[in-house]
């Protein structure tokens, strides 16, 4: 079986079917992953759910009894956390592709 295409979903149907027992070739181009782990869903999110945390805990003084404060402290370790976690999910499709 040729799956065509080396990004998530390319990589579920190639393990699915190496799983059931079909050799399988996958072809892909550009970084391992594709777009969403790459550049697309994971870093995006990640960046989407620090941004929420500091909205979130800025309008918590809107309600009596709360207080707190968040503010970005250091931006280059939360970019760097973000590509350490594409990097680690980089890591695990390619553990996963030595199934194939």
């Amino acid at each position: 079986m040729a799956v065509i295409g080396a990004g998530s979903a390319g990589f579920s149907a190639a393990i699915a079917a190496a799983d059931l027992g079909a050799k399988v070739a996958l072809v892909g181009h550009g970084t391992i992953g594709g777009t969403c782990v790459n550049v697309g869903c994971v870093p995006s999110k990640t960046l989407i759910r620090a941004a929420e945390a500091v909205h979130g805990g800025l309008a918590a003084a809107r309600f009596p009894g709360l207080g707190g404060a968040v503010q970005m402290d250091d931006w280059s370790v939360l970019a760097a956390s973000k590509d350490d976690l594409v990097t680690t999910l980089r890591q695990k499709i390619c553990r996963s592709a030595a199934r194939l």
